[in-house]
């Protein structure tokens, strides 16, 4: 089923992209920045969408460092508290390093 808030809001994209007829060049800027942020909302539920975010998910913040060449890592623990005994979890065939700032979400 088609979530009805990115319906509504490709509705209203159509609607503003068949506005042809500006008083100014301010109101065409103006009403070119809305298409954009409206573009980027429904880019947004999309994406939450496919991954499953809702407003009950938890977001977290990764904690900025001292250390710029410091970085976080995702590993499975192989039910081991020894770190020797970890592995590095791949993400779409890549290995990835977070930063500081970078955000962790848990559906």
């Amino acid at each position: 089923m088609n979530n009805p808030a990115i319906e509504k809001l490709k509705q209203y994209l159509e609607e503003l992209e068949s506005v042809q007829d500006f008083d100014s060049l301010e109101a065409k800027a103006e009403h070119i920045g809305l298409i954009n942020q409206i573009k980027s909302s429904i880019g947004q539920l999309e994406l939450c969408e496919k991954h499953g975010i809702n407003s009950g998910s938890l977001v977290s913040v990764l904690p900025e460092t001292e250390n710029p060449n410091f970085c976080y890592l995702a590993v499975h623990e192989n039910e081991s508290s020894n770190p020797a005994n970890w592995e590095e979890v791949i993400f779409n065939g890549q290995k990835i390093q977070f930063s500081g700032g970078d955000l962790v979400i848990r559906k």
